[in-house]
């Protein structure tokens, strides 16, 4: 059963509530009710502007291993509406997934298998169990492309972003404890939310993902998805201390969410 004013928070634990306060904190959102039917020193970021370009339909893709197709909601579409098949029963969902999403932007999901010119396309759920897979019909999204992707090395507490072969920004990181891990997986970026000047520990952006928690059923009241954010710590860069957040300078940061699509791909590696 699922609470209708329940929260979706970030797992942004190990940060400080003040410059003084080690206190968890996190980022907090409604959620909706279900359908009846169903720094140590980073590498200086680059100020280059990778592209995501809008493709005509075609019945091939290019052959190029760096790319991923990501489907954009149509201004029309209310909710994410996912199939088990082409065609096929409508999968039912804990809790709507709205378009736009609640952190703010168009709902916007990664394409796993499929491409444009198909009727359907395989794409990752942002919702439990983490990689989670549904098909939706390409009549009612956008689909675009991207060649930048994100890594994340845990034994090295590392980010590093890539625009195909090209290294964009390579950054030190601070990753979950022991007893709260950062996920492992391919995930994508789910939203990108501007933090208020109040909440200074989650420095000015945090790249909402599509994973959770494995660790918490629930954090501060809500579910606990995983983020990439700011930090008012750099100190603490190196460091595995978080709930499952992973936390990059601030500087760092402000790259990744201008230059870092909806529906870009992070790997989280051990």
């Amino acid at each position: 059963m699922v609470v209708t004013a329940s929260l979706l928070v970030a797992a942004c634990g190990g940060g400080v509530a003040t410059p003084s306060s080690e206190a968890d904190i996190g980022l907090g959102l409604d959620t909706l009710p279900p359908t009846d039917d169903a720094a140590a020193d980073p590498t200086p970021p680059t100020t280059s502007a990778p592209a995501s370009t809008t493709v005509a339909p075609s019945t091939t893709a290019a052959p190029d291993p760096h790319l991923t197709w990501i489907a954009t909601a149509h201004d029309d579409v209310e909710h994410l509406e996912v199939h088990d098949a082409p065609g096929g029963q409508t999968i039912s969902l804990p809790f709507l997934v709205p378009n736009p999403h609640q952190f703010g932007g168009p709902l916007t999901v990664m394409v796993t298998e499929g491409e444009p010119g198909d009727d359907w396309v395989k794409v990752q759920i942002p919702l439990r169990p983490n990689g989670r897979e549904g098909w939706i019909r390409t009549e009612n999204y956008d689909l675009t492309s991207t060649r930048v992707r994100a890594e994340v090395v845990l034994s090295e507490s590392r980010v590093t972003v890539y625009d195909g072969d090209s290294v964009l920004v390579d950054s030190g990181a601070v990753i979950g404890a022991e007893e709260s891990p950062t996920p492992l997986g391919t995930f994508y970026v789910a939203a990108k939310r501007r933090n208020p000047e109040s909440e200074a520990w989650l420095g000015p952006w945090a790249l909402v993902l599509s994973s959770y928690s494995e660790a918490f059923e629930t954090f501060s009241g809500g579910l606990p998805v995983i983020a990439v954010h700011g930090t008012n710590r750099p100190d603490q860069l190196g460091e595995a201390i978080t709930n499952g957040c992973v936390r990059v300078p601030n500087e760092v940061i402000a790259v990744l969410a201008q230059h870092v699509p909806l529906g870009a791909p992070v790997t989280v590696l051990s």
